[in-house]
């Protein structure tokens, strides 16, 4: 009995998932030119450290990837390139499940993705979230380690849009 149970619960779970979808429409609000910061979590001293980030997204080889350039002017040998994608029937957002997609008040959406995973070489949740806008683009990732039930933010880039 116990296993048909969970076996329902699990079914259920990746059938709400399935409908939750994101559309290369959702991803149009960030391209351009933004300007903000980094804040993620140092390990070593168990303490948040801030630095400037701006980035420049471009819409990639088709309407579902987007190409982020990000620019650390305090850091320059660490600028790099990144890409964001959905499938085709946009239920995966860098292969990550996506699990919430929410228009908020402000006309900002946002979407949640999570998945399993390693961070600081343990296993952990790892829950990726975007808040796009006209004005304001978030990334924030967020992890749960196992036997944890807290949720530890790892990093955040804030951006604001350029003039």
């Amino acid at each position: 009995m116990k296993f048909s149970l969970i076996s329902l619960v699990l079914i259920f779970s990746l059938n709400s998932y399935a409908q939750t979808t994101v559309t290369p429409e959702d991803l149009k609000a960030v391209i351009g030119e933004w300007t903000g910061s980094i804040t993620y979590l140092d390990y070593q001293t168990n303490e948040p450290f801030t630095m400037p980030a701006d980035l420049i997204v471009e819409p990639g080889k088709n309407e579902n990837t987007l190409v982020l350039n990000y620019i650390y002017p305090d850091e320059p040998k660490a600028n790099s390139t990144d890409r964001i994608r959905i499938t085709q029937n946009g239920t995966l957002l860098n292969k990550d499940i996506i699990t919430l997609r929410k228009e908020l008040a402000d006309g900002q959406t946002q979407i949640q993705t999570e998945r399993e995973g390693k961070d600081d070489n343990k296993d952990a949740l790892i829950r990726q979230t975007y808040i796009m806008g006209q004005d304001q683009f978030l990334m924030r990732k967020e992890v749960q380690f196992e036997a944890s039930e807290d949720w530890i933010k790892r990093s955040e880039f804030s951006y604001q849009r350029k003039n």
